[in-house]
C-alpha cells in the first residue's frame, strides 16, 4: 500500500513540473464535482499508473480536493460498458498535461483512457443500514442478486459484496478493476462513540479486507481519507501512521499519539524543517496565532473532560498516586494496538499510548527529550506538575502541554519544599527481543541515567523526589518496575514533638509521631531476600511496631490509597534508591496472636478461625475476587464465614497465598507476618489444653512456611524459642535471630546510643541526664557472630521517660515504665517455683555480678523448669542480658569479698593471711573460666529491671508471709533506732521461711544469714549499701548511711550461735560480741574521714530461726530488746 500526504506540495507530479492550467468549462466542472474552476491536476494521473503499490491512500484535510482528483481519476479510467470503443469522456483530457504524457512512443490517453471497469463509492452521507446497502446497489445495478436489488441483504451479505461485484465485472469484461471510495472513514468517525460503533466498524474492517484479499480482480484502488480528531502541538515528536480506525475511538487510549498525525493532517501544524514526508522525529509546530489559541482552548477542555468524565483518570492515578505496577501493566498490554510493527515502531506505539495518556491530566505537563535518536531502543519522558514545571525551564520548547502557559498563577516558591508538588515523574521505556527478559529490561530501564540529566538539567539540584518508572516491552507484552529516588537537596519533614509508645506504624505517619528509623531492617530483608525467619525479643522492644513497618512498606495498597506514599521518605531504608523497588509491591498476610486470652481448647479454635477469617476478608478487599475459579471462591467463602472444617484450618493461609499468586492478582510472591506466635501456645499451656492444640499449630505453621511455592519470606516473632525446628516438623528453613545470636537484626530492636542521643536532643532534655538514664534503661546486649553489640535501651521505657519529661530541664522522673507495662504470668511462676530469691548466684545477679550460667537454645513449655532453662526463660523475656568476657574479667577484680564469701560458701572471713589467699584463689580461678557448650555470661542490665526482680520475687513471698510489712518495718527500724521494733519484724520473718528457703543445699548453714540479710537490703534498696568493706584493721558485715538523719552512718556485724540449744543469754553474749568487734577493729575509721559523725551500731545473732538484735549509738550503753526472745 502506498500513502500519499498533503503538504504544500503533495499533488504536484514528480514526473513532470509544468505550470498548471486553470479551467472555467462549466461541464468539465460539473463532471469533477469543482467548486468554481478547475485547477488542472491531471498529471496525477501519470503518478497513479506508475506507481507499483495496487492499493493507495491519501490522506489530507477537508476541501484539499481529494473528492475533485477522485472524480478526475474515474472518468478517465471508466469505460463505456455499451460501447468500449465510444469513449465519450476523452474529450475532457485532450486539452489538458496528461494528453501531453507519453509512454513507448503512445499517449497515456491512448493507453488508459476509458479502458477499465471503475468502482466509485462515496461514504461521506452513509450512517446505517440501508443507506449503505443502497449505494453498493447502485454500482452493482442489475448484476447481483435480487436481496441487494430489494435492499434485503444482510451485514453477512454486505461483506462480501463489493467483493462480489468487483468479481462479476472481472467475470464479464476480463479486465482489472479500478475500485476509488471516496470518505471511506466518514460511516466510521458518524458512528464514533455510539452504541453501535463496534458491530460497524467490525462491518467495516471485514468489507475493506475482503475488497483487498484479493487483488487479482483490482488494478488499481485509491482510497481518500478525511480523519478525525484535535488535539494539542507545538512539539518534535514522532508521528505515527494511521494503521486502523480503532485508533480513534475513546476507549483505546493507547492510540492518542493519533493527534499528531491528525493535527498535521487537517492542517493545524506543519513540519518545521519542510520535510515533505510525515516520518518519525519531526519538529511540528503551529501553523499560525490564531490556531494555536483556538488548540489552547479546544485541548484543555477536550482532555479536561476525559481526565473527568472517564476511567482514564483513574488509570492516572496507577502512575502518580498508587504506582501500582501490575494495573498499568495490564492497561498498556490491553490497550496497545496488536498490529505487528518493526522493532522502532513497536517501541513509538508503546511510548505514544503512554504519552497520551498521561497528556489527559490538565494538572500536570509533559517533557520530552529535546534530542533522541530514532534508532536507539529508549524513549523518555518527564511527568511535572504544571506548579513545579517552571524549576526545569519556563522556555523550553518541547513543553507539549499547551496549559502550561496558564499554569503560574498558583506557583509556588522555588526553594519552598511541598512534598506533594515537588514530587516528579521520570519515565524510561526500553524494548528486549524476547519475552522473558522484560523484567531484566526494567532494571536496565531503571538503571539508565542514573545521574538524572535530562535536557542538560540536574533533576536531583531541581526536584525532591523523581518517581522513576522502568517499562520494558517486547511485541506485545510489557514490564512496569519503579523506584524512588530523592534530590541532593531532599530533607525529611521535621518530625513533631510528640512522643509515641505504641506499636502500629500507621499511626506514626497519619498522627505525626517522633519516632527512631528503623528502616535498616528493610534493607537487611530485601538483601536477604527468600527465607524464613523467628525473631525473638523481650516485650516491648519494638517487635509489632517493626514488623507493621515492614507490612507498611511492602505491602501494596488497594486501589485509590495514595496514603502513605511519603512515609519513607528520606529515612535509611530510601537511600539505596534499589530498596524502593520493592516499595508497596506485595501482597502482605499479618497475623497477631497477641490479644489470644482463650480458655478452653474449643475457644482456642474458634479463636485462629477467626483470625483466619479477618485475613481473608482483608484480602478480598484488594483484588478483583470474580477472577477465582467457582470452587477457590466457595472454599474461600467457607473460610472467611468461619465454616472450614478444624482439620482443614492448617491448609488456609497457604491457599490464601496459592490463589493471590496464581491469578496473577500479583506479579511478586506473598510476605507472611506472624506476631506473637508464643502467645497461643503459653496461653494453651497455662489453661491446659497445650497437647491438644499443639498438633493444630504444628500443622498451621509448617503448611505456611515449609514448601510454599508462593512466599517471598515470612517473620514470625515472639517473646521465646519454643524448640521451633522440632515444632514445626522439618521446617529447616527457618533462620532464628534471638538474643543469644543475630547477626542481622541485632541492631534493630532496642535503641543504640546514638538513637538514644536523637531522641533526648530533639525532646530537649538535657543530655547530662544520659548517666542517669543510662544507669535506669541501658544495658541490654545481643551476641552477633563472635562479637556483641552492647548499650542497648529498652525503647518502651525510655520514650515513656520522655513522655513525662520532655522539655523540662531538671528533677526528671525516673520510673519502672517497663514492669508495669503488662503482667507476665510464665515469669511469676518460675520465680516462685523455683524459689530464685535464696539462690546464691542469684543474689550474686542482684548484687550487680557478672555470672556464668548454661542457656538452653531451645525451650520446652513445661511446668516445672530445670535450672538452665530458667535463664533461658529470663533472658529471652528481658530480665537479664548477656555479658562479654572482657565484662565479666572487669567484674571479677571488682567483686566484693563478702559475696565471694556467700559463693564460696565459707565461713565470715577473718583478716589473716589464709583468707585472703582464699579470695584470691578465687578471683583466680573465675578469671581463668572457659565458656562450654551453650555457657555464657549474664547480668541483671539496669535499674529498673532491677527494681523489677525485686517486686516480682516480693510478690512470689506474699504467700508464704503473713504481714507483707516485715521486711519494711525491719528496715524502717533500722534507720529510726527503734530496737523492739527490729527485733520483732525480723522474727516473723524468719518464721514465715520455711526450712528449704534457709538451709535446702547448704552443708554449712552459717553463710546462708548474711545472704538473708543481703536479699532484704536488695530488695529495699537500701542506698549506698556496702559488704565486707575494709575499714580500720578488717572487715564488716554491711554498712549505709541513715536516710533519716545526716552524717550518721550505720554498721552491722552479724553472727550465729554456735550451740545445739541455743538460748537467750546465748543470743545475748554474741550480740555484744558483734559490737565489741566493731568498736575494736575501729570499723567506723573510713566513714569518719568522709565526714560521718555519728554511728548506729548493730550486733545481730541468729540461730535456726529466731535472732536477736541489739545496738549502741555513738558511746552510749548497749541497747536491747524489751522482751527476751522465747523459744
Amino acid at each position: 500500500m502506498k500513502r500519499s500526504n498533503e503538504n504544500e506540495n503533495d499533488f504536484r507530479s514528480k514526473n513532470n513540473k509544468k505550470k498548471r492550467k486553470i479551467i472555467d468549462k462549466e461541464e468539465l466542472i460539473e463532471k469533477f464535482l469543482c467548486s468554481n474552476f478547475y485547477i488542472d491536476k491531471t498529471l496525477l494521473i501519470k503518478d497513479f499508473i506508475e506507481e507499483k503499490s495496487s492499493i493507495i491512500r491519501v490522506i489530507a484535510p477537508s476541501g484539499y480536493g481529494k473528492t475533485v482528483n477522485l472524480n478526475m481519476l474515474r472518468y478517465f479510467f471508466e469505460m463505456n460498458y455499451k460501447d468500449e470503443n465510444n469513449n465519450e469522456n476523452k474529450k475532457f483530457f485532450e486539452k489538458l498535461n496528461i494528453a501531453k504524457e507519453t509512454k513507448d512512443g503512445e499517449s497515456y490517453i491512448d493507453l488508459y483512457q476509458g479502458k477499465f471497469p471503475v468502482i466509485y463509492i462515496n461514504f461521506d452521507d452513509i450512517y446505517l443500514g440501508n443507506t449503505l446497502k443502497m449505494k453498493i446497489y447502485q454500482n452493482m445495478k442489475k448484476k447481483m442478486i435480487k436481496k441487494f436489488k430489494n435492499c434485503e441483504a444482510n451485514f453477512d451479505d454486505l461483506k462480501d459484496s463489493i467483493y462480489i461485484l468487483c468479481n462479476c465485472l472481472y467475470n464479464t469484461f476480463k479486465k482489472k478493476i479500478i475500485l476509488l471510495i471516496d470518505n471511506y472513514d466518514s460511516p466510521i468517525l458518524n458512528s464514533l462513540n455510539t452504541n453501535f460503533f463496534d458491530d460497524l466498524y467490525s462491518f467495516h474492517q471485514e468489507l475493506l479486507t475482503n475488497i483487498f484479499e484479493y487483488e487479482r480482480y483490482i488494478f488499481k484502488s485509491f482510497i481518500t481519507d478525511m480523519d478525525y480528531l484535535l488535539q494539542n502541538g507545538f512539539i518534535e515528536k514522532s508521528i505515527p501512521k494511521l494503521s486502523n480506525f480503532k485508533m480513534l475511538k475513546k476507549e483505546y487510549i493507547n492510540n492518542r499519539d493519533i493527534i499528531w498525525t491528525l493535527l498535521i493532517k487537517y492542517g493545524y501544524l506543519i513540519i518545521a524543517d519542510n520535510d515533505n514526508i510525515i516520518s518519525n522525529n519531526n519538529k511540528l509546530k503551529i501553523r499560525n496565532k490564531e490556531i494555536k489559541e483556538f488548540i489552547e482552548k479546544s485541548i484543555y477542555y477536550l482532555k479536561d473532560d476525559l481526565y473527568n468524565n472517564s476511567k482514564y483518570s483513574e488509570i492516572i492515578d496507577l502512575f502518580i498516586k498508587n504506582y501500582d505496577e501490575e494495573k498499568i501493566q495490564e492497561f498498556l498490554e490491553n490497550s496497545i494496538n496488536k498490529v505487528n510493527y518493526s522493532r522502532n515502531e513497536n517501541l513509538n506505539k508503546w511510548y505514544a499510548l503512554i504519552y497520551s495518556l498521561l497528556s489527559l491530566n490538565n494538572e500536570y505537563v509533559i517533557v520530552t527529550k529535546n534530542k533522541y535518536d530514532e534508532k536507539d531502543n529508549i524513549r523518555e519522558l518527564l511527568y511535572v506538575h504544571k506548579d513545579y514545571l517552571d524549576r526545569l525551564n519556563n522556555n523550553c520548547d518541547n513543553n507539549n502541554n499547551s496549559n502550561s502557559n496558564n499554569s503560574n498563577e498558583s506557583n509556588k516558591k522555588n526553594d519552598q519544599f511541598n512534598p506533594d508538588l515537588s514530587e516528579i515523574f521520570y519515565i524510561t521505556i526500553n524494548i528486549v527481543t524476547e519475552e522473558d527478559k522484560i523484567k531484566e529490561g526494567c532494571i536496565q530501564a531503571l538503571d539508565d541515567n542514573e545521574e538524572f540529566l535530562f535536557n542538560g538539567k540536574e533533576l536531583k539540584n531541581i526536584y525532591n523526589k523523581i518517581i522513576k518508572f522502568g517499562i520494558s516491552v517486547c511485541g506485545k507484552k510489557c514490564g512496569v518496575i519503579y523506584e524512588i529516588n530523592y534530590g541532593n537537596k531532599f530533607k525529611r519533614k521535621e518530625m513533631a514533638t510528640k512522643v509515641y509508645s505504641g506499636e502500629n506504624y500507621d499511626d506514626l505517619y497519619e498522627e505525626g509521631y517522633y519516632f527512631i528509623d528503623k528502616t535498616r531492617m528493610i534493607n537487611k530483608l530485601i538483601e536477604k531476600g527468600n527465607a524464613v525467619y523467628l525473631i525473638t525479643r523481650p516485650r516491648r522492644f519494638g517487635k509489632s511496631l517493626n514488623l507493621k513497618m515492614i507490612q507498611k512498606f511492602f505491602e501494596k495498597r488497594t486501589k485509590g490509597d495514595s496514603k502513605g506514599n511519603d512515609v519513607f521518605d528520606g529515612l535509611e531504608v530510601s537511600k539505596d534508591r534499589k530498596n524502593m523497588r520493592e516499595c508497596h509491591k506485595y501482597p502482605v498476610i499479618y497475623l497477631n496472636f497477641k490479644d489470644n486470652e482463650s480458655k478452653t481448647y474449643e475457644s482456642a479454635i474458634m479463636y485462629l478461625k477467626s483470625k483466619i477469617s479477618s485475613q481473608f476478608k482483608y484480602q478480598r478487599e484488594k483484588i478483583d475476587f470474580k477472577k477465582l475459579d467457582t470452587s477457590d471462591q466457595k472454599l474461600w467463602n467457607k473460610i472467611e464465614n468461619e465454616e472450614e472444617d478444624m482439620n482443614k484450618l492448617n491448609e488456609t493461609i497457604h491457599f490464601l497465598c496459592q490463589c493471590l499468586i496464581e491469578k496473577k492478582f500479583y506479579k511478586r510472591k506473598c510476605i507472611v507476618l506472624i506476631d506473637e506466635y508464643d502467645k497461643i501456645l503459653i496461653n494453651s499451656f497455662e489453661n491446659g489444653y497445650y497437647e491438644m492444640f499443639i498438633g493444630i499449630v504444628r500443622s498451621f505453621f509448617s503448611n505456611i512456611f515449609k514448601g510454599n511455592e508462593y512466599l517471598y519470606f515470612g517473620i514470625i516473632t515472639g517473646c521465646l524459642g519454643l524448640e521451633l525446628k522440632t515444632f514445626y516438623s522439618g521446617l529447616n528453613n527457618i533462620h532464628e535471630h534471638t538474643l543469644l545470636s543475630d547477626h542481622l537484626f541485632y541492631d534493630c530492636y532496642g535503641f543504640t546510643e546514638s538513637e538514644l542521643k536523637k531522641n533526648l536532643s530533639h525532646f530537649e532534655i538535657p543530655l547530662e541526664e544520659e548517666n542517669k538514664i543510662q544507669k535506669e534503661y541501658n544495658g541490654y546486649s545481643c551476641g552477633y557472630g563472635n562479637r556483641m553489640i552492647k548499650n542497648l535501651y529498652n525503647p518502651y521505657s525510655i520514650m515513656k521517660f520522655i513522655s513525662n519529661n520532655k522539655n523540662k530541664k531538671d528533677d526528671h522522673l525516673f520510673k519502672n515504665y517497663w514492669f508495669n507495662s503488662e503482667s507476665d504470668t510464665v515469669l511469676n511462676k518460675i520465680i516462685k517455683e523455683n524459689e530464685f530469691s535464696f539462690k546464691k548466684d542469684f543474689l550474686s545477679l542482684l548484687y550487680g555480678n557478672v555470672i556464668i550460667v548454661e542457656i538452653k537454645e531451645i525451650l520446652t513449655l513445661k511446668k516445672n523448669y530445670l535450672k538452665d532453662e530458667v535463664w533461658t526463660v529470663l533472658l529471652h523475656s528481658g530480665y537479664i542480658t548477656l555479658s562479654d568476657k572482657e565484662g565479666y574479667k572487669q567484674n571479677i577484680k571488682e567483686m566484693d569479698d563478702q559475696i565471694i564469701k556467700l559463693l564460696l560458701g565459707e565461713s565470715k572471713l577473718n583478716e589473716n593471711d589464709v583468707n585472703e589467699d582464699l579470695i584470691k584463689k578465687y578471683k583466680n580461678n573465675q578469671l581463668n573460666k572457659h565458656l562450654y557448650n551453650n555457657m555464657y555470661y549474664i547480668k541483671i542490665p539496669n535499674n529498673e529491671i532491677f527494681n523489677c526482680f525485686i517486686a516480682k520475687l516480693k510478690e512470689s513471698l506474699k504467700n508464704e508471709i503473713k504481714d507483707n510489712n516485715y521486711l519494711n518495718n525491719f528496715i524502717n527500724g533500722l534507720f529510726n533506732k527503734d530496737i523492739d521494733t527490729i527485733n520483732s519484724n525480723l522474727n516473723d520473718y524468719l518464721t514465715c521461711l520455711s526450712q528449704y528457703h534457709l538451709f535446702a543445699n547448704e552443708k554449712d548453714y552459717e553463710n546462708v544469714y548474711q545472704v538473708l540479710l543481703m536479699q532484704i537490703f536488695i530488695f529495699c534498696k537500701i542506698y549506698g549499701l556496702s559488704a565486707e568493706e575494709n575499714s580500720g584493721s578488717g572487715r564488716y558485715d554491711f554498712g549505709f548511711p541513715n536516710r533519716n538523719k545526716e552524717k550518721e552512718y550505720i554498721l552491722i556485724e552479724v553472727k550465729t550461735c554456735k550451740s545445739e540449744n541455743c538460748d537467750d543469754n546465748l543470743l545475748h553474749k554474741e550480740c555484744e560480741n558483734a559490737i565489741n568487734q566493731i568498736i575494736e577493729k575501729k570499723y567506723k575509721m573510713k566513714h569518719e574521714k568522709n565526714g560521718y559523725s555519728s554511728f548506729i551500731i548493730y550486733g545481730i545473732t541468729f540461730w535456726k530461726k529466731t535472732c536477736r538484735i541489739e545496738m549502741r549509738i555513738n558511746n552510749n550503753d548497749i541497747k536491747v530488746p524489751s522482751e527476751s526472745l522465747k523459744e
